[in-house]
């Protein structure tokens, strides 16, 4: 029902290294996460509120509203951290 980074992140390698990485493998937990961290305790009452307060503040993508591609609009985008530049060699 929403929308979240997934292209072009960066994940944590063994040591100090990173990958680019893409995929619904990456936006999924960003939205757990957020729906997660407004959670007190896990309840259907409170996983409810916490889904209808991330939709608000989703910033709209495409058609107005909601819809098929982009949900509820966009969440999560501020916890996109950009892939270190790779130089020559590396």
């Amino acid at each position: 029902d929403f929308a979240a980074p997934g292209a072009d992140m960066a994940a944590a390698m063994s040591g100090q290294t990173f990958a680019v990485v893409r995929g619904t493998s990456f936006a999924a937990p960003i939205v757990a996460g957020l729906i997660a961290s407004a959670l007190a305790q896990p309840d259907r009452s409170g996983a409810e509120q916490a889904i209808a307060q991330l939709a608000r503040q989703a910033v709209d993508l495409g058609s107005r509203g909601m819809d098929k591609t982009y949900g509820n609009g966009l969440v999560g985008d501020s916890l996109r951290i950009e892939p270190p530049l790779a130089g020559p060699g590396k």
